[in-house]
Parts: structure tokens; C-alpha cells; sequence
């Protein structure tokens, strides 16, 4: 009962918000845009299938780059005419990322938002912080299992999207990549920002880069780190080979120390079992 009270509480809001909605959209269900107030969305179609069935106000895209793909081709695509508020989320933001009651307590916001739940934090990987939000380590951990291209890890992408001093030992983001966000927040970077940012991202559906942007988003929008000088002029292609070689050689640097590592460990175990058969 309370399931069903919260959707049709959602159906109501879903028609009478002025919020835009983009919706990235691969495998999840988006039967939920429908009530959305005058067609006041637009889905970028990651799926490979016609939805014809449900909207026609979508746009195929190419499966790359996760969510933050779709988001940054709205971004760049109505940077001089954006919405006043824009609501950027997944299809299945309902309940995997955020659960139905408390999308609901959030959505009729006009500021930034994360639109999330609170995590279970786990000292010191992540923190427990006042606001109920997530907060991790700053140590790459995800990056051994992703394709790296441009940054072997998030230092590197921070270094080079931002005019920093200094790297953060802690990240503020919003797990799966879901805001309400206020066109003054993406006017805080240039176009060109979100042009050279999608560059990064756009050469696998699983591109570590697409992790050390999501990390990034809040400092994006809602932050007041500088943007780079280089991201806010034209990265060539000779720029991006040189960001490629030097990932590829920071990442064969990171093999042979882990190599050495796990020779060292299987010579002191050999040792040890020696040591003890022998006694």
C-alpha cells in the first residue's frame, strides 16, 4: 500500500514539476517517463532497440562512456539554451540508486542536489559526513579492473581538468551519477569544458574515465576549483596521443612494481613452506 500510495505520489509530481529530465537510458525500465509534464524530457537511447512503444522524444546514441556519455551530449548540444533546472538521471534511478519516497522529499528542489540514499560507510574507505553523503578514499581502487586510456589514474584526470595545488584525500560524489541540477551550476565551465571532457570518455562503455569523471562531478558543478587552462581551449589529437602514451607508460610502471610485489610474496612463501616441511 505504501508502495503504491508513493507511486501515485510520483505520477502527480512527474506532471506538474517544470523540472527537464535527462534521461540516460540502456536496459532499465522507462515506462515512468510517460508522466512526465509536457514531454518535458528527453531520453538519449543507449539500448541499440527502437522505443518507439513508449516515446518518440528520445535520441539514439552509441553505448559509451555510461550515463555521463548522455549527459555531456545534452550538456554540449543545448549549452546556450538550457533548461533552468535539468534533472539528469539514470533509467533505473528507481530504487537502485535512490528510493521512490525520498526522490519524491528531493525533487521539487531548484538547487543542486544529489539525488541519492545513504550509503553504508565503511571507516576508512568512506566516511560518515553530516549531510548523509558518500564520501571515499581517494586511491583509484576500481581502476585494475577498467580500460585506461587518457589517465591511468584520478589524480591524473584531476590534475589535468583542474587548476589544483593539491589532490584531495577524500571524494565527495554521488554513486551512480544522479542530480538536479540548475543551468547556473553547468555555467560555471565552458563549453569547450564539456567538449574536452567527453573526448575521455567516449572510447569504451567501459572507460575508467568515466569513473574519475563521475568522482568529479560535484567538484564540476558545485565547487570552487578552477577549470584548467587546457580544458578550456581545444584539445588536439596530438594532445590526446601524448595523454595516451603517458598512461600506457604510467600503467606498464604499475604492472612491473606489481609484478615485483607478487614475486617477492611467493618467494618468502616458498621460503617459509621449505622451512616447515623441513623442520
Amino acid at each position: 500500500m505504501i508502495k503504491n500510495n508513493a507511486e501515485k505520489n510520483l505520477n502527480k509530481i512527474l506532471k506538474n514539476i517544470n523540472h527537464f529530465f535527462c534521461i540516460s537510458h540502456f536496459n532499465g525500465d522507462i515506462s515512468w517517463v510517460k508522466n512526465i509534464k509536457n514531454k518535458n524530457y528527453i531520453i538519449y537511447n543507449k539500448s541499440g532497440k527502437d522505443i518507439n512503444h513508449i516515446t518518440d522524444n528520445y535520441i539514439s546514441i552509441k553505448n559509451v562512456g555510461y550515463n555521463i556519455y548522455s549527459y555531456l551530449k545534452f550538456i554540449i548540444s543545448n549549452y546556450d539554451d538550457l533548461p533552468k533546472v535539468t534533472v539528469f538521471c539514470k533509467d533505473n534511478i528507481f530504487t537502485r540508486h535512490i528510493s521512490t519516497e525520498m526522490f519524491l522529499k528531493l525533487i521539487k528542489r531548484k538547487c543542486f542536489t544529489n539525488l541519492e540514499i545513504a550509503k553504508q560507510n565503511i571507516f576508512p574507505i568512506n566516511l560518515n559526513v553530516s549531510d548523509n553523503s558518500y564520501v571515499e578514499i581517494n586511491n583509484s581502487w576500481y581502476k585494475f579492473d577498467l580500460p585506461r586510456k587518457y589517465f591511468s589514474e584520478y589524480n591524473d584526470f584531476y590534475s589535468f581538468v583542474f587548476k589544483c595545488d593539491n589532490f584531495p584525500d577524500f571524494i565527495r560524489f554521488s554513486p551512480g551519477a544522479n542530480f538536479i541540477v540548475p543551468k547556473e551550476n553547468i555555467l560555471l565551465r565552458s563549453k569547450k569544458f564539456y567538449e574536452n571532457l567527453i573526448m575521455f570518455i567516449d572510447y569504451s562503455k567501459l572507460s575508467c574515465e568515466s569513473h574519475f569523471l563521475e568522482r568529479s562531478l560535484v567538484t564540476i558543478l558545485n565547487s570552487n576549483v578552477e577549470s584548467s587552462y587546457s580544458m578550456d581551449h581545444e584539445i588536439t589529437k596530438s594532445d590526446l596521443i601524448l595523454l595516451e602514451k603517458c598512461c600506457k607508460s604510467k600503467i606498464l610502471k604499475e604492472y612491473k612494481v606489481f609484478r615485483k610485489f607478487k614475486n617477492f610474496i611467493i618467494t618468502k612463501l616458498m621460503n617459509l613452506l621449505y622451512k616447515i616441511m623441513k623442520f
